[in-house]
């Protein structure tokens, strides 16, 4: 979809059609807006800049004047006249294709513009006379703006939630990074082996019986994107309006998904990183089912189905907790391994067409996903070395990309260090929007230390190498980009404290996430987080908390930053406040409660030891051994009641923990669930 073109005449109030602009990109987006001084970029061919813009236009507005109909004083004759007059042109081809065409007139700008007649208008528009017009006055601006977007909306329904979808991306030229090829929106392979489980999941979506949401889940690189990419196609072929939801899709957007008058299907990626914007979905979703009876569907892609569906299920809104109440364990579809019909022979084929290279032997090796079998294909044809994993192996012909795109550049090691850190940067923020990546883009001189001008050709040089829908973009797949992200930090480990000086919070709030799914396969990006904890302590901390619960093996992260919690120091009622915010009864915390629990005793026997100062009492030592002897115990005791997998559970002399397992597992439900009180209705 390509939105609104907005047409208007230089010479005849352009600050109006500007204005009028301005509104329509506020609510459609930049993208679906398009007026042709501010949406060509400088250099760009101006006639075939139009014409493209007008191929692929949804409506035309009209912006009209007082001086519409104005005498050229060159000619004598109307401009509306005129041969090469764009204006014209413009409103012929929206009329000759079928494009819907709005007139505005302009009141109050000081005159009041009137309505074209039908004798005034050459004849390739001279129905432009008959249509409706809408009124734009400076004294009704936002009424009669309000009314004009409604109308377009009328007109084309989709533009009500022009910012739900992920939007199409081109597809790659033969100078991207070879990994841009394994991304699941190009296609590359053939979709094959996941027939089944596209069947069931049409059946699902045109079963009215079924529950409107579904978890499709699985480890990264099975598939799971490329399904639902599939799903989508197949629907959207029988009249649904179905896509990817975008990360940055604003609220009011999706709420507005409701008023879409087609069978609904909304498929949420990365689900555990999007609880907010799944509950504002989910209620959009039941208005609109009880308002209209239209089918609605929704499909979440996760790691796993864990915690991070708790504040679903317990939503004050019972229809929507409804929807989540047994999504895990109804319906829910795992996929794991390689399917049968996934065959390294069509990979090879599909890679080495896209390349313009021959067709090598099978690669060898045995793929555990989806993605390790793409990746050996793309491997094989590119020449791989029998090196690593199969998406390293990628990675590095990822880097020889680099080597050759900089090889004229003045300092090419120097290049090639800041495409890294773009590349980490950019993969640790996911900028989901234009705006967030030119905030990151605004933020690079004091990271990589280089002027303006140096950090533009860089800039511009990454998104050549890896093209997306922002100026720069997070790596994908997922594993790409965390594997990145691993060498780089671990190789630049003071880019660590940079981040934490930039990032603001929602942006560490994605790098920890992407550290803490990375974590697991590697573990030297423990002292990398560590790190960036040290660097803010009480700022990273309450991110942690929250990012634990959304990963599919939260364990690592927790742990890390559980033994740095140990150096910061807290008073008492600090520690009473962190127990406070880690009750609950998720087991992803239970190293940050331990740690907390450490900190609380830290803490008062400090508070102590500085009461015997100030009153001059002295402990003996034989006292003081005994008593820190005790502490100890009970230490332990605590954090291993509260942290399992911490191992401090004492011991009796036969070498069995104080507390059999089942009693430990009742006392720990008792200590995380929280009393709920009476303020729940009966019935």
């Amino acid at each position: 979809m390509a939105g609104v073109f907005v047409n208007y005449r230089a010479k005849d109030n352009p600050v109006a059609a500007a204005a009028i602009a301005r509104v329509l990109t506020d609510n459609f987006g930049r993208e679906l807006v398009f007026r042709d001084c501010v949406s060509m970029a400088p250099g760009e061919p101006y006639p075939q800049a139009i014409r493209q813009a007008l191929r692929e236009a949804d409506v035309l507005v009209a912006v009209v004047g007082p001086d519409w109909l104005a005498v050229d004083p060159s000619t004598g004759r109307p401009r509306v006249e005129a041969e090469d007059d764009w204006v014209r042109m413009e409103i012929a081809h929206a009329l000759s294709h079928g494009i819907p065409v709005v007139p505005v007139l302009l009141h109050d700008t000081p005159e009041n513009a009137r309505a074209p007649r039908h004798h005034e208008l050459p004849s390739s528009i001279r129905r432009f006379a008959s249509i409706q017009a809408a009124r734009f006055s400076q004294r009704r601006f936002d009424q009669d703006m309000a009314a004009l977007v409604e109308r377009l909306v009328d007109l084309v329904p989709t533009l009500a939630v022009p910012r739900l979808f992920v939007q199409p991306v081109p597809t790659p030229g033969a100078d991207v990074a070879p990994s841009v090829l394994l991304r699941a929106e190009h296609g590359v392979v053939p979709f094959s082996g996941r027939q089944r489980e596209l069947a069931d999941l049409v059946a699902w979506a045109n079963d009215p019986a079924t529950s409107a949401v579904r978890l499709l889940v699985g480890r990264p690189g099975s598939g799971r994107r490329r399904l639902a990419l599939e799903l989508c196609d197949r629907l959207r072929r029988t009249g649904w309006f179905a896509g990817v939801l975008d990360g940055e899709a604003p609220a009011a957007q999706i709420r507005r998904a409701g008023t879409v008058d087609k069978p609904l299907l909304v498929v949420v990626p990365d689900g555990e990183l999007r609880s907010e914007r799944l509950a504002v979905l989910a209620e959009a979703l039941v208005d609109r089912s009880s308002a209209r009876g239209a089918t609605s569907r929704l499909l979440v892609l996760g790691r796993s189905a864990g915690t991070w569906l708790t504040p679903l299920r317990d939503h004050a809104d019972r229809r929507v907790a409804a929807l989540f109440a047994d999504a895990d364990r109804v319906g829910a579809m795992a996929l794991d391994g390689v399917p049968a019909g996934a065959t390294p022979e069509a990979a090879v084929a599909a890679f080495a067409d896209v390349l313009g290279l021959p067709v090598r032997p099978q690669p060898a090796g045995r793929p555990e996903t989806v993605l390790d079998l793409h990746a050996l294909a793309l491997g094989a044809v590119l020449g791989s070395a029998d090196r690593g994993d199969p998406p390293a192996r990628v990675l590095d012909h990822d880097r020889d990309r680099w080597r050759a795109a900089t090889g004229d550049h003045s300092a090419p090691e120097t290049a090639r260090t800041a495409l890294a850190v773009i590349g980490t940067l950019a993969t640790l923020c996911a900028p989901a929007s234009r705006e967030r990546a030119e905030a990151l883009i605004a933020r690079l001189p004091e990271v990589l230390g280089e002027d303006s001008a140096a950090v533009q050709e860089y800039v511009g040089l990454f998104s050549r190498l890896y093209p997306g829908p922002h100026p720069v973009n997070a790596l994908s797949p997922d594993l790409l980009g965390e594997r990145l992200v691993a060498d780089t930090l671990t190789a630049q480990p003071l880019l660590v404290t940079t981040l934490v000086a930039v990032f603001p919070d929602e942006w560490l709030t994605s790098a920890l996430t992407v550290l803490g799914r990375a974590l697991p396969r590697r573990h030297d990006l423990a002292p990398v987080v560590q790190s960036l904890f040290r660097a803010a302590p009480h700022r990273v901390e309450p991110l942690v908390f929250d990012v634990v619960t959304r990963l599919a093996d939260p364990e690592p992260l927790a742990r890390a930053i559980a033994e740095e919690m140990a150096t910061v120091d807290r008073q008492v009622p600090d520690v009473v406040s962190l127990l406070m915010k880690l009750a609950g009864a998720d087991q992803a915390r239970d190293p940050l409660r331990g740690a907390t629990i450490d900190a609380m005793l830290d803490a008062a026997r400090k508070f102590t030891d500085r009461l015997a100062e100030h009153s001059g009492t002295t402990v003996p030592p034989h006292v003081r051994r005994i008593v820190d002897a005790a502490t100890d115990t009970v230490r332990d005791f605590l954090v291993g009641g509260l942290d399992p997998g911490s191992g401090r559970m004492p011991i009796k002399p036969d070498g069995k923990p104080i507390l059999p397992p089942g009693t430990l597992t009742l006392l720990r439900d008792l200590f995380h669930t929280r009393p709920k009180g009476d303020e729940e209705e009966d019935g």
